[in-house]
Protein backbone atom coordinates (compact mmCIF):
# COMPACT_ATOMS: atom_id res chain seq x y z
CA UNK A 1 0.00 0.00 0.00
CA UNK A 2 1.21 3.51 -0.42
CA UNK A 3 2.29 5.74 2.22
CA UNK A 4 -1.43 7.68 2.12
CA UNK A 5 -3.14 4.12 2.87
CA UNK A 6 -3.53 1.51 5.21
CA UNK A 7 -5.69 -1.34 6.02
CA UNK A 8 -7.74 -2.14 8.59
CA UNK A 9 -8.52 -5.22 10.55
CA UNK A 10 -11.14 -6.08 7.64
CA UNK A 11 -8.95 -5.11 4.28
CA UNK A 12 -10.47 -3.15 3.73
CA UNK A 13 -8.67 0.55 2.44
CA UNK A 14 -9.19 3.57 4.77
CA UNK A 15 -7.62 7.30 4.47
CA UNK A 16 -4.70 7.19 6.81
CA UNK A 17 -3.10 10.83 7.63
CA UNK A 18 0.19 9.39 9.42
CA UNK A 19 2.39 10.27 6.98
CA UNK A 20 0.94 13.46 6.40
CA UNK A 21 0.68 14.66 9.94
CA UNK A 22 4.75 13.91 10.01
CA UNK A 23 5.83 17.52 8.17
CA UNK A 24 8.02 19.29 9.63
CA UNK A 25 6.02 22.05 10.74
CA UNK A 26 6.09 25.81 9.00
CA UNK A 27 5.43 29.37 10.27
CA UNK A 28 2.86 31.19 8.16
CA UNK A 29 2.03 34.82 7.76
CA UNK A 30 4.91 36.21 8.57
CA UNK A 31 5.85 33.96 11.60
CA UNK A 32 2.54 34.45 13.37
CA UNK A 33 1.43 31.08 13.20
CA UNK A 34 2.96 27.49 12.89
CA UNK A 35 1.29 25.18 10.60
CA UNK A 36 1.45 21.47 9.81
CA UNK A 37 -1.18 20.72 7.20
CA UNK A 38 -1.14 21.79 3.71
CA UNK A 39 -2.44 25.89 2.98
CA UNK A 40 -4.82 23.87 0.18
CA UNK A 41 -6.74 22.06 3.07
CA UNK A 42 -6.66 25.44 5.00
CA UNK A 43 -8.18 27.68 2.10
CA UNK A 44 -11.06 24.89 1.88
CA UNK A 45 -11.91 24.44 5.25
CA UNK A 46 -12.18 28.48 5.10
CA UNK A 47 -13.78 28.29 1.75
CA UNK A 48 -17.01 25.84 2.71
CA UNK A 49 -17.43 27.42 5.76
CA UNK A 50 -17.69 30.94 4.45
CA UNK A 51 -20.53 29.38 1.36
CA UNK A 52 -22.43 27.17 3.79
CA UNK A 53 -23.67 30.68 5.89
CA UNK A 54 -23.64 32.40 2.97
CA UNK A 55 -26.40 30.30 0.98
CA UNK A 56 -28.30 29.91 4.44
CA UNK A 57 -28.20 34.19 5.03
CA UNK A 58 -29.23 34.92 1.01
CA UNK A 59 -32.26 32.00 2.08
CA UNK A 60 -33.47 34.27 4.35
CA UNK A 61 -34.51 36.66 1.38
CA UNK A 62 -36.44 34.05 0.09
CA UNK A 63 -38.06 31.89 2.35
CA UNK A 64 -39.79 31.44 5.85
CA UNK A 65 -37.78 31.79 9.01
CA UNK A 66 -38.73 28.11 10.77
CA UNK A 67 -37.75 26.57 7.44
CA UNK A 68 -34.42 27.30 7.03
CA UNK A 69 -33.44 26.39 10.73
CA UNK A 70 -35.44 23.25 10.45
CA UNK A 71 -33.76 22.32 7.38
CA UNK A 72 -30.11 22.63 8.92
CA UNK A 73 -30.79 19.59 9.97
CA UNK A 74 -29.53 18.03 6.68
CA UNK A 75 -25.97 18.78 8.34
CA UNK A 76 -26.36 15.28 10.22
CA UNK A 77 -26.62 13.25 7.19
CA UNK A 78 -24.17 15.19 5.50
CA UNK A 79 -21.39 14.95 8.13
CA UNK A 80 -22.34 10.91 8.16
CA UNK A 81 -21.37 10.62 4.57
CA UNK A 82 -18.38 12.93 4.53
CA UNK A 83 -16.75 11.62 7.81
CA UNK A 84 -17.34 8.16 6.17
CA UNK A 85 -15.37 9.40 3.29
CA UNK A 86 -12.91 11.72 5.05
CA UNK A 87 -12.06 9.84 8.15
CA UNK A 88 -12.94 6.35 7.09
CA UNK A 89 -15.50 6.00 10.40
CA UNK A 90 -17.89 3.81 10.33
CA UNK A 91 -21.24 3.65 11.94
CA UNK A 92 -23.78 1.61 12.77
CA UNK A 93 -27.64 1.08 11.34
CA UNK A 94 -28.98 2.90 14.55
CA UNK A 95 -26.66 5.84 13.05
CA UNK A 96 -27.55 5.73 9.89
CA UNK A 97 -31.42 5.39 10.77
CA UNK A 98 -31.58 8.31 12.90
CA UNK A 99 -29.93 10.33 10.03
CA UNK A 100 -32.47 8.87 7.29
CA UNK A 101 -35.54 9.99 10.04
CA UNK A 102 -33.75 13.47 10.49
CA UNK A 103 -33.75 13.49 6.31
CA UNK A 104 -37.41 12.22 6.29
CA UNK A 105 -38.55 14.87 8.79
CA UNK A 106 -36.97 18.08 6.75
CA UNK A 107 -38.96 16.10 3.22
CA UNK A 108 -41.82 16.71 5.02
CA UNK A 109 -41.37 19.91 5.91
CA UNK A 110 -39.95 21.24 2.21
CA UNK A 111 -43.53 20.10 0.54
CA UNK A 112 -45.53 21.87 3.03
CA UNK A 113 -43.68 25.05 2.59
CA UNK A 114 -44.02 24.98 -0.87
CA UNK A 115 -47.29 23.92 -0.97
CA UNK A 116 -48.18 26.24 1.52
CA UNK A 117 -46.70 29.01 -0.24
CA UNK A 118 -49.10 32.01 -0.38
CA UNK A 119 -46.86 33.83 -2.98
CA UNK A 120 -48.98 35.80 -6.02
CA UNK A 121 -47.20 34.70 -9.06
CA UNK A 122 -45.04 31.90 -10.81
CA UNK A 123 -41.70 34.14 -10.51
CA UNK A 124 -42.00 34.56 -6.60
CA UNK A 125 -42.78 30.36 -6.04
CA UNK A 126 -39.75 30.03 -8.06
CA UNK A 127 -37.37 32.58 -6.08
CA UNK A 128 -39.16 30.66 -2.71
CA UNK A 129 -37.84 27.41 -4.04
CA UNK A 130 -35.14 28.53 -5.21
CA UNK A 131 -34.24 30.05 -1.19
CA UNK A 132 -35.70 26.67 0.15
CA UNK A 133 -32.73 25.09 -1.78
CA UNK A 134 -30.20 27.43 -1.25
CA UNK A 135 -30.66 26.50 2.65
CA UNK A 136 -30.52 23.08 1.84
CA UNK A 137 -27.35 23.41 0.53
CA UNK A 138 -25.89 25.86 3.18
CA UNK A 139 -26.60 22.88 5.52
CA UNK A 140 -24.87 20.39 3.66
CA UNK A 141 -21.64 22.12 3.60
CA UNK A 142 -22.41 22.79 7.44
CA UNK A 143 -21.93 18.91 7.54
CA UNK A 144 -18.97 19.12 5.50
CA UNK A 145 -17.05 21.98 7.49
CA UNK A 146 -17.44 20.03 10.99
CA UNK A 147 -16.10 17.24 9.06
CA UNK A 148 -13.27 19.13 7.76
CA UNK A 149 -12.58 21.09 11.28
CA UNK A 150 -12.59 17.53 13.07
CA UNK A 151 -10.06 16.48 10.39
CA UNK A 152 -7.39 19.18 10.76
CA UNK A 153 -7.86 19.02 14.77
CA UNK A 154 -7.26 15.68 15.12
CA UNK A 155 -4.64 15.08 12.01
CA UNK A 156 -2.68 18.08 11.18
CA UNK A 157 -3.06 20.75 14.37
CA UNK A 158 -3.76 22.12 17.16
CA UNK A 159 -7.07 24.38 18.01
CA UNK A 160 -5.26 27.44 17.46
CA UNK A 161 -4.16 26.21 14.49
CA UNK A 162 -7.13 25.48 13.04
CA UNK A 163 -8.63 29.11 14.79
CA UNK A 164 -5.97 31.40 12.84
CA UNK A 165 -5.91 29.83 9.64
CA UNK A 166 -9.60 29.44 9.53
CA UNK A 167 -10.13 33.00 10.23
CA UNK A 168 -7.35 33.99 8.10
CA UNK A 169 -9.07 32.55 5.16
CA UNK A 170 -12.33 33.03 5.67
CA UNK A 171 -12.31 36.66 6.68
CA UNK A 172 -10.53 36.89 3.02
CA UNK A 173 -13.15 34.98 1.16
CA UNK A 174 -15.75 36.80 2.67
CA UNK A 175 -14.45 40.10 2.09
CA UNK A 176 -13.54 39.55 -1.48
CA UNK A 177 -17.05 38.05 -1.80
CA UNK A 178 -18.84 40.84 -0.05
CA UNK A 179 -16.96 42.76 -2.59
CA UNK A 180 -17.72 41.44 -5.94
CA UNK A 181 -21.59 40.19 -4.74
CA UNK A 182 -22.64 42.21 -2.17
CA UNK A 183 -21.19 45.50 -2.19
CA UNK A 184 -24.99 47.73 -2.89
CA UNK A 185 -26.32 45.29 0.20
CA UNK A 186 -22.92 46.79 1.91
CA UNK A 187 -23.57 50.14 1.09
CA UNK A 188 -27.26 50.59 2.43
CA UNK A 189 -26.20 48.69 5.66
CA UNK A 190 -23.94 51.38 6.13
CA UNK A 191 -25.84 54.29 4.96
CA UNK A 192 -27.70 57.27 6.91
CA UNK A 193 -30.46 58.95 4.71
CA UNK A 194 -33.00 59.10 6.73
CA UNK A 195 -35.33 56.08 5.12
CA UNK A 196 -33.94 53.01 7.04
CA UNK A 197 -35.97 51.29 9.26
CA UNK A 198 -33.55 51.57 12.43
CA UNK A 199 -31.12 54.29 12.88
CA UNK A 200 -27.28 53.26 11.89
CA UNK A 201 -25.83 52.98 15.60
CA UNK A 202 -28.72 50.16 16.08
CA UNK A 203 -27.64 48.30 12.85
CA UNK A 204 -23.98 48.61 13.93
CA UNK A 205 -25.07 47.58 17.43
CA UNK A 206 -27.07 44.19 16.37
CA UNK A 207 -24.04 43.73 13.48
CA UNK A 208 -20.92 43.58 16.32
CA UNK A 209 -23.55 41.19 18.89
CA UNK A 210 -23.76 38.89 15.60
CA UNK A 211 -20.37 38.66 15.18
CA UNK A 212 -19.42 38.32 19.13
CA UNK A 213 -21.91 35.73 19.36
CA UNK A 214 -21.15 34.17 16.04
CA UNK A 215 -17.44 33.72 17.57
CA UNK A 216 -18.39 32.20 20.27
CA UNK A 217 -20.25 29.83 18.22
CA UNK A 218 -17.19 29.17 16.35
CA UNK A 219 -15.48 28.73 19.48
CA UNK A 220 -17.41 26.41 21.14
CA UNK A 221 -17.55 24.28 18.12
CA UNK A 222 -14.51 23.64 17.73
CA UNK A 223 -13.43 23.17 21.21
CA UNK A 224 -16.43 20.29 20.79
CA UNK A 225 -14.65 18.98 18.16
CA UNK A 226 -11.23 18.28 19.93
CA UNK A 227 -13.00 15.61 22.17
CA UNK A 228 -16.27 14.33 20.04
CA UNK A 229 -17.35 14.37 16.45
CA UNK A 230 -18.90 16.16 13.63
CA UNK A 231 -22.26 14.13 13.33
CA UNK A 232 -22.64 14.57 16.93
CA UNK A 233 -22.17 18.13 17.12
CA UNK A 234 -24.80 18.48 14.12
CA UNK A 235 -27.29 16.80 16.18
CA UNK A 236 -26.81 18.74 19.04
CA UNK A 237 -27.35 21.93 17.61
CA UNK A 238 -30.89 21.15 16.35
CA UNK A 239 -31.43 22.69 19.93
CA UNK A 240 -31.30 25.63 18.01
CA UNK A 241 -34.48 25.08 15.85
CA UNK A 242 -36.69 25.05 18.62
CA UNK A 243 -35.36 28.40 19.71
CA UNK A 244 -36.02 29.88 16.19
CA UNK A 245 -39.33 28.43 16.09
CA UNK A 246 -40.15 30.16 19.84
CA UNK A 247 -38.28 33.58 18.02
CA UNK A 248 -40.78 33.66 15.14
CA UNK A 249 -43.67 32.91 17.54
CA UNK A 250 -42.95 35.81 19.54
CA UNK A 251 -41.73 38.27 17.76
CA UNK A 252 -42.99 38.01 14.00
CA UNK A 253 -46.19 36.55 14.93
CA UNK A 254 -45.88 33.54 12.81
CA UNK A 255 -47.39 30.34 13.65
CA UNK A 256 -45.78 27.54 12.48
CA UNK A 257 -47.99 24.46 10.16
CA UNK A 258 -49.15 20.90 11.68
CA UNK A 259 -46.30 19.62 9.30
CA UNK A 260 -43.48 21.66 11.17
CA UNK A 261 -44.22 19.77 14.17
CA UNK A 262 -44.62 16.59 12.72
CA UNK A 263 -40.89 17.39 11.15
CA UNK A 264 -39.78 18.37 15.12
CA UNK A 265 -41.07 15.24 16.06
CA UNK A 266 -39.55 12.86 13.68
CA UNK A 267 -36.54 14.75 14.06
CA UNK A 268 -36.57 14.54 17.58
CA UNK A 269 -36.95 10.90 17.10
CA UNK A 270 -33.46 10.32 14.56
CA UNK A 271 -32.06 12.04 17.15
CA UNK A 272 -32.83 9.33 20.59
CA UNK A 273 -32.31 6.83 17.64
CA UNK A 274 -28.75 7.87 17.21
CA UNK A 275 -27.86 8.56 20.69
CA UNK A 276 -29.07 4.81 21.54
CA UNK A 277 -26.15 3.83 19.29
CA UNK A 278 -22.35 3.34 21.03
CA UNK A 279 -19.92 6.21 20.15
CA UNK A 280 -18.62 5.58 16.66
CA UNK A 281 -15.29 7.71 18.57
CA UNK A 282 -14.93 4.37 20.27
CA UNK A 283 -15.98 2.20 18.09
CA UNK A 284 -12.95 3.92 16.01
CA UNK A 285 -10.39 3.31 18.17
CA UNK A 286 -11.72 -0.13 18.79
CA UNK A 287 -11.17 -0.58 15.33
CA UNK A 288 -7.35 0.77 15.57
CA UNK A 289 -6.38 -1.63 18.76
CA UNK A 290 -7.65 -4.78 17.23
CA UNK A 291 -5.09 -3.66 13.68
CA UNK A 292 -2.41 -2.73 16.20
CA UNK A 293 -2.90 -5.85 18.04
CA UNK A 294 -2.66 -7.97 14.66
CA UNK A 295 0.01 -6.04 13.25
CA UNK A 296 2.43 -7.06 16.57
CA UNK A 297 1.22 -10.85 16.44
CA UNK A 298 2.10 -10.83 12.83
CA UNK A 299 5.12 -9.35 13.31
CA UNK A 300 4.59 -6.95 9.96
CA UNK A 301 3.53 -3.31 9.96
CA UNK A 302 1.36 -2.52 6.91
CA UNK A 303 1.84 0.64 5.79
Amino acid sequence: ESDNFTLDNQGQNVISFDSLTTRQPRRFCWGLQTIHGPLLLYFFVGLVGVEAYYFIFVSFRYTSFTFIYLVMALAIPSALVFTRVLLGREYQLMHLLGGFICVAGILINTLSDVKNNKVGNKDDVERHVEGDMMAICGAILLGLEDVLSEMVIKHYGSLDELFFMKGFFGVGISLLQLLIFEREGVMTLFSNIGNEPCELSTRLVFLSVYVVFQFMNVVGEVHFLSISEAALLSLSLLTSDLWATIFSVVEEGILPSASYYASFLLIVVGIVLYESAPSPLEHGTQQQTNVVDKKTDNGVEMT
